[in-house]
């Protein structure tokens, strides 16, 4: 069973209640919660800091905003340094995340994404099949077809969307690539 916090608050309803104040861009309330986590203990510190890097991928446009990520990561772990050396300096960079994360663009597409190819996989036993094209000469069916660097270059090497600006060294790099080949 996990203790309520210093004040007598639910610890896991403190933790909902921050994510919940995320997601809706109430960076204070976010805070009051994650402080009164903080202020209760080391092992609710710890809590507080997997919740909110969970909450990035779970709550938060990472497409529109990808640098959220790395930042909060950063924060966290700082965090985690100085909680036992300054409470108040923890409470700093967790602080900077929550503002960070409450503001940033918000999404459960990732979310939604896990779930609907995660469950699928788990619940209803789906496999995917190996489609044509990724048979190239790095698995042992393409190799077995004879595919070489030309298949690898069709079709293994496609981009989609393709880029838009033209790539000075791929002539180089197929030309090399295929001396190392025939080198074999």
């Amino acid at each position: 069973m996990i203790p309520d916090t210093k004040n007598g608050l639910p610890a896991m309803a403190c933790v909902s209640a921050m994510q919940k104040s995320i997601r809706r861009g109430l960076e204070r309330e976010a805070m009051e919660f994650a402080v009164e986590l903080m202020h209760t203990s080391k092992a609710f510190h710890t809590m507080v800091c997997n919740r909110l890097e969970t909450i990035c991928h779970e709550d938060l446009d990472t497409l529109a905003a990808p640098w959220v990520v790395p930042f909060v990561a950063t924060a966290v772990a700082q965090s985690k340094e100085r909680y036992s050396k300054s409470i108040g300096e923890a409470r700093l960079m967790i602080g900077s995340a929550i503002r960070l994360m409450a503001r940033a663009p918000k999404s459960r597409a990732a979310c939604h994404f896990g779930a609907a190819i995660g469950l699928r996989s788990m619940l209803e036993g789906f496999a995917p099949e190996i489609p044509d094209w990724a048979n190239d000469q790095h698995t042992l069916k393409g190799k077995a077809m004879g595919r070489g660097l030309d298949h690898f270059r069709q079709e293994g090497a496609k981009l989609v969307p393709p880029p838009t600006e033209p790539d000075a060294y791929e002539a180089e790099a197929y030309r090399l690539w295929g001396i190392k080949q025939r080198s074999k």
